[in-house]
């Protein structure tokens, strides 16, 4: 039997903007947003590790969740 489905695609915007000022001050040197296209949510992050637990939210990284396809 043919698996004819369609493919689950999920779009996300990121911006970065860095801050030499922030970097001076000893913080992080950038601060960023990411936004999930399909839903319009977005997220402010100053750490990376936000962003990619905002991804998961929506997308199984490494694996995660993902069963491999049956004969």
């Amino acid at each position: 039997m043919e698996n004819n489905s369609s493919p689950n695609i999920t779009s996300f915007v990121i911006r970065f903007v860095q801050d030499g000022d922030r970097l001076a001050q000893g913080s992080a040197p950038y601060r960023g947003a990411i936004r999930h296209v399909q839903t319009d949510e977005e997220i402010s992050f100053t750490r990376w590790q936000d962003a990619v637990d905002f991804i998961r939210r929506f997308v199984p990284l490494d694996g995660e969740g993902i069963t491999p396809p049956g004969p």
